[in-house]
């Protein structure tokens, strides 16, 4: 199925005021340029697959999966990972690469160390984890804001298996709303390029 295709599938399962919740994140998420909010007013699931294409002819897909943690609709980000990313065609190299490219628990570390007291609030926020999994991670580190943090990231990383990647990281950590200084993710970007 042709990531266009799948984009559009994934829209028309979301109800009414989930569509909308779409619309509203859908400028803040993925790398420049930006859709502006202006060309989603009143747009259909199919105009508003037609931009995401059109902007991100590349990355259509898996920016449409950073907004649906948001609204939160996991299930529907787990149905689109289940298709191939990208050219469906391409293997070899281009798992290579993309596998070089996941994000390290070295790199998770680091980041870990800058996020202090604001672990929680992005992790159900942003990364689309659960109150009660946040609770666990609490309990388990008593006392050390960065191991929860770590183990926070830890927990994002094993359920977005595939799209635990450096570039995937940063595109939501880099979001206005993110209570985190934009120097935080250096760590990331410095030792995440191959």
């Amino acid at each position: 199925m042709a990531m266009g295709e799948q984009v559009l599938h994934i829209l028309e399962d979301l109800r009414e005021k989930e569509f909308e919740k779409f619309k509203f994140y859908l400028p803040h998420g993925g790398t420049a340029p930006h859709i502006r909010r202006g060309r989603l007013d009143g747009a259909s699931p199919i105009q508003v697959a037609e931009l995401l294409m059109q902007t991100y002819p590349q990355e259509a897909l898996d920016i449409t999966n950073q907004v649906l943690r948001k609204i939160p609709r996991l299930d529907l980000v787990q149905g689109g990972q289940l298709q191939t990313r990208r050219d469906a065609g391409n293997s070899g190299n281009d798992a290579n690469h993309q596998k070089q490219n996941l994000v390290s628990e070295q790199q998770l570390m680091k980041l870990a160390g800058k996020m202090g007291k604001t672990w929680r609030q992005i992790g159900i926020e942003f990364l689309g984890l659960e109150n009660h999994c946040l609770e666990q991670i609490e309990e388990n580190n008593p006392g050390n804001t960065k191991l929860r943090a770590f183990n926070m990231l830890l927990e994002w990383r094993k359920r977005a298996r595939q799209d635990a990647t450096v570039i995937h990281l940063c595109s939501i950590l880099s979001q206005d709303e993110v209570p985190l200084q934009p120097e935080a993710l250096d760590c990331l970007r410095d030792t995440g390029r191959a």
